[in-house]
């Protein structure tokens, strides 16, 4: 048996230490959060975001605030609440041992056999059957993993396990030939994940945990049983239930030196509506919802070539079609007065990108952090506004080239898009919103120029003649506000001598036309319009969700994983 790893203890989450200055510093949950106000937490990859979600999943069970009045005094305080940490750790300490025989930390002590080698925690792997390709390291056996590796490795698959076929655990009622099928993504994989970064990790976890009491039943994994070996289905009891969702059962084999060398993997809870539940629970993550659509859907911030806009993330600012939990828990905090005027705000935002739509392979997790502006500018609806038009305006014209691109160079938007790419814009918005506080104009009139930069830069490298690159430049800039959707056309009954329309007697709601692409269609008939680039239920869910028709037909899914239904 290998000795007890106390990841309260045991040096494995890298952190910044101000008081040594040390960048490669390695400390156990404890020290993280009795010393929150002395370290900070970088983020800057997949596995950092799952680390910071622990970590405030661990501080939330413990002594989070419950209301406002505990939430700013915990703001003011010079630290965390340290002794009801030290506390709760230490009435939990059992249950954070990464190898203890009948609770094993975040794992599934009812699992026994151990089927994948060490592979089977490699980040590559999640990249599906082509994944040695990219990472040379699976072409051949891994050697165990030292503990404070493995841990971070097990968090990060917990979190972003994909999605398909499963191999069943032993005993599994729903096991079919030794497989479980329609195993689903984790909360965190499926939706787009957003926090605010501190000064500090004590800032940075009371900016991201909105106060409220914690819900009847709400616990966090390791204060419930361990899971048991069988999938099932459940709903989430509350914020502390779905940040520690098991959504895998996993389970470690430890060496008698305490390195791992073998992992039992298999599917673990399921949840129904993960998007609603998701929105509704996590605070930590991003949302967009149409007028009259029914549930909302994870934020985009990248674009076609599944590249970070993160200029995008201040359209949630100003919380109508997109918002954030934790934006507007700082934005209620900035305007009690709680939070300095001049302290800067930066949002981080992430998500995983699907190769395909079934979403069982990982080609990327990109992470990306923005500027939001000062608590003082969050706190002002006027200027919230302003910053949130601004990220908005970088997406009409991006629109807006696109359209007139196809429109004058007669090519098919599958040609056009991908060359339609405003980049580059990340120092223009930083430099934009450093000036906003003090001279919002001029902050607006920076950012116009540097996005029509950008649109002339696409404009120069796609081959038009030059009378339609110079109608194009013309033309991108009309209108560049987001367009309403189209209205629907009652279809009309041909006309037939002498003859009933066909139809004409038939009951039910008319199937409705667009005027779109220089024609009329029902969705059906654009779905084989030789310009439309994305399949018949890709483009009825985008105009249900309140697409432009023309913009649904003709931007380019993204190899499977956006437009399509989730859920």
């Amino acid at each position: 048996m290998p000795d007890p790893y106390l990841l309260t203890t045991e040096p494995w989450l890298p952190v910044w230490d101000l008081d040594t200055n040390d960048t490669n510093h390695h400390v156990g949950i404890h020290e993280a959060l009795v010393r929150a106000h002395r370290l900070v937490l970088p983020v800057l990859r997949a596995e950092d975001v799952a680390a910071l979600r622990l970590l405030a999943a661990v501080y939330d069970a413990a002594a989070a605030p419950r209301d406002a009045a505990e939430w700013d005094a915990a703001w003011r305080a010079d630290t965390l609440d340290t002794d009801a940490v030290a506390a709760y750790l230490d009435r939990w300490r059992d249950r954070f041992d990464l190898f203890h025989p009948t609770h094993p930390a975040l794992q599934s002590a009812a699992l026994t056999e151990y089927a994948r080698g060490p592979e089977a925690l490699h980040p590559g792997s999640l990249g599906g059957d082509s994944a040695a390709w990219f990472n040379h390291a699976l072409y051949d056996p891994l050697p165990p993993y030292p503990a404070d590796e493995a841990a971070r490795l097990l968090l990060h698959l917990l979190t972003y396990d994909v999605a398909g076929i499963k191999r069943a655990a032993p005993g599994d009622p729903a096991a079919k030939g030794g497989k479980v099928y329609g195993s689903k993504l984790g909360p965190v994989a499926s939706a787009t994940h957003c926090h605010l970064t501190g000064r500090t990790l004590k800032d940075t976890l009371l900016l991201n945990l909105p106060p409220v009491p914690r819900a009847p039943g709400d616990s966090p994994v390791w204060e419930r049983d361990t899971p048991p070996a069988p999938t099932r289905s459940r709903t989430p009891a509350g914020r502390l239930d779905l940040l520690t969702w098991p959504s895998r059962r996993l389970r470690l084999h430890a060496t008698d030196t305490g390195t791992v060398d073998a992992v039992a993997h298999h599917d673990g809870d399921r949840m129904a509506d993960t998007w609603q539940q998701t929105s509704r629970l996590d605070p930590m993550t991003a949302w967009s919802t149409d007028k009259g659509a029914d549930k909302p859907t994870p934020f985009q911030f990248l674009n076609l070539h599944d590249w970070p806009q993160p200029w995008r993330a201040a359209a949630l600012l100003d919380g109508t079609r997109e918002h954030s939990a934790v934006i507007q828990h700082v934005t209620a905090a900035a305007q009690r007065g709680t939070l300095d005027p001049a302290l800067s705000l930066r949002g981080v935002l992430s998500t995983a990108v699907h190769t395909n739509r079934h979403q069982s392979s990982i080609s990327d997790i990109p992470v990306a952090s923005v500027e939001l502006g000062s608590a003082g500018q969050l706190a002002d609806p006027a200027a919230r506004e302003r910053l949130a038009a601004m990220a908005r305006y970088a997406g009409a014209i991006g629109r807006n080239l696109r359209l007139h691109a196809v429109k004058i160079s007669g090519r098919s938007s599958a040609q056009v898009a991908p060359r339609m790419m405003l980049t580059d814009l990340d120092t223009a918005w930083r430099e934009a919103v450093a000036l906003h506080s003090s001279a919002p104009h001029d902050a607006r009139a920076l950012w116009a120029d540097a996005v029509h930069e950008a649109a002339e830069r696409c404009i120069d490298a796609f081959p038009l003649r030059p009378l339609e690159a110079a109608k194009l430049r013309s033309a991108y800039r009309t209108n560049p506000e987001p367009q309403p959707k189209p209205r629907a056309v009652k279809p009309r009954a041909p006309k037939a001598a002498g003859r009933r329309p066909a139809g004409a007697g038939q009951r039910g709601p008319a199937v409705p036309v667009y005027e779109v692409l220089g024609g009329r269609y029902t969705l059906s008939q654009l779905s084989r319009h030789p310009d439309c680039v994305v399949s018949y239920p890709t483009l009825r869910k985008r105009v249900d969700d309140g697409w432009d028709v023309a913009e649904a037909a003709t931007t380019p899914g993204s190899r499977g994983a956006r437009g399509g239904s989730q859920q």
